[in-house]
C-alpha cells in the first residue's frame, strides 16, 4: 500500500515538473523571446532609417551639384556678358561702308576734285576702327578694292597710269578742306586691286558727315573713289 502512494506522488511530482517546464518554455516564448524579436525589429528600424538618412544625404549631394552646375552656367553667361561689354568699349566699329569709283562730273569734296578719267569699280569697301589701350586710344583704317580700273584708253581695263593708291579721312563742313589723316600709298596691280591697311590712323572723338577719299598715287588734290555706292 505504501509503495503504490509512493509511486503517485513520484508520479504527480513529475507531472508538476513537466508542468512547471512547459509553463517556463512558454513564458520564454512571450519574454525572451519577444526581446529577440523586438530587437531584430528595432535592427530592421534602424536599417531603414539608414538607409533613408543615406538617400537624403544622397539627395542634398545631388542638389548641390545641380546648384553647382546652375552656379558655374550663371558664371560663364556673366563672364561673357562681360567680355562683351568689355570688347565693344575697347574696340569700336566707326564705319563700315562700300566705295564708289569716281566720274568726271562728280562734286568736288572737301577741295578734292575727281579724277580726270572715269573708273569703275567692282568691290570696294572701307572699314575705320578705335581701339582704347591704357597707353592711349589707336585708330585703324581698312580698305580694300576689286578692280578699280580705267575702262577705256589710257587704261583698258587697268588702272591705267595710277600706281599707287592712298585714302584720307575727311569731317565736318565741306568747307573743312583739311584732312583728319591719310594713309601711306599701296601699290595697286594691273587688276585694280589694292588695299590699305593703317594701324595708326587718327580717329577724332567727333566726325560728322564722315568722307573716305581714295587718291591716285598720292595727289591729295585728287579721288578716284570715294565712300558710297554707285549702283
Amino acid at each position: 500500500m505504501l509503495g503504490r502512494i509512493a509511486r503517485v506522488l513520484v508520479a504527480v511530482a513529475l507531472a508538476a515538473g513537466a508542468i512547471a517546464v512547459y509553463a517556463s518554455v512558454a513564458a520564454g516564448d512571450s519574454g525572451p523571446g519577444h526581446d529577440g524579436d523586438d530587437h531584430g525589429d528595432r535592427h530592421d528600424n534602424s536599417d531603414r532609417h539608414d538607409k533613408g538618412d543615406r538617400r537624403d544625404d544622397k539627395g542634398d549631394r545631388d542638389d548641390d551639384k545641380g546648384d553647382h552646375r546652375h552656379g558655374a552656367k550663371d558664371r560663364d553667361r556673366d563672364e561673357g556678358e562681360h567680355h562683351r561689354r568689355h570688347h565693344f568699349r575697347h574696340r569700336d566699329k566707326l564705319i563700315r561702308v562700300s566705295l564708289a569709283p569716281s566720274e568726271t562730273t562728280d562734286p568736288t569734296f572737301h577741295g578734292v576734285a575727281p579724277g580726270g578719267a572715269p573708273w569703275v569699280l567692282d568691290r570696294g569697301e572701307v572699314r575705320l576702327r578705335l581701339r582704347h589701350h591704357r597707353s592711349g586710344d589707336e585708330g585703324r583704317l581698312e580698305l580694300r578694292v576689286r578692280g578699280l580700273v580705267i575702262p577705256d584708253p589710257p587704261g583698258d581695263d587697268t588702272p591705267g597710269p595710277v600706281e599707287t593708291i592712298s585714302a584720307s579721312l575727311y569731317c565736318g563742313a565741306d568747307a573743312d578742306t583739311a584732312a583728319v589723316d591719310t594713309t601711306d600709298q599701296v601699290p595697286i596691280d594691273d587688276d585694280g586691286d589694292a588695299r590699305i591697311r593703317d594701324d595708326d590712323f587718327t580717329v577724332p572723338d567727333t566726325c560728322l558727315g564722315p568722307v573716305v577719299l581714295v587718291h591716285p598715287n598720292g595727289i591729295a588734290a585728287a579721288y578716284i573713289a570715294v565712300s558710297g555706292w554707285r549702283l
